[in-house]
């Protein structure tokens, strides 16, 4: 299992270079190494970023489906759709912070899978929000970044109650 790095590690806002799958690292390994890391963080995504990894990869994965979790290597967003979407994210690099952020509702996008070959599908709903959220993560954005000072402030106090 990999550690998961926690903010401010520097390497969380550093943006990845391109997984190129022919340079002899074991695709279908860190796959696993992945989602293994993510579950047992009870998370239903984690970037290769977040285990100190400059990767341009994550995965994406329900618990209660583990056989349907599923890494996107050189993932990108193909088209979105205007209607947005205001739900709650969390992040396995910001343990206890929520917050709500206005993501696209769909969007159609294509990756590469852990053989390399290219995929393509539209997502919607919190798998949209959490694809989102992970390709953030590869180009050196955190979820802080997408929501004023104040109701970040307003989050992260919430969080220290709750401890």
């Amino acid at each position: 299992m990999l550690k998961i790095i926690k903010f401010p590690n520097p390497i969380l806002r550093t943006p990845t270079p391109e997984w190129d799958f022919n340079s002899g690292q074991d695709a279908e390994q860190l796959e696993k190494d992945l989602i293994e890391t993510m579950f047992s963080g009870n998370g239903i995504g984690l970037a290769a970023p977040q285990v100190g990894i400059s990767a341009r990869v994550f995965v994406m994965g329900y618990r209660e489906n583990p056989e349907t979790a599923q890494a996107f290597f050189n993932p990108l967003v193909v088209k979105t759709v205007s209607e947005v979407d205001d739900l709650e994210e969390g992040c396995l690099s910001f343990p206890g912070i929520y917050v709500n952020i206005k993501r696209p509702r769909k969007i159609l996008a294509r990756w590469q899978n852990s053989k390399g070959e290219w995929q393509e599908s539209e997502f919607d709903g919190y798998n949209c929000k959490c694809f989102l959220h992970e390709l953030d993560h590869l180009e050196g954005i955190v979820f802080q970044d997408r929501v004023s000072t104040l109701k970040w402030a307003m989050a992260v106090k919430k969080s220290k109650k709750r401890k």
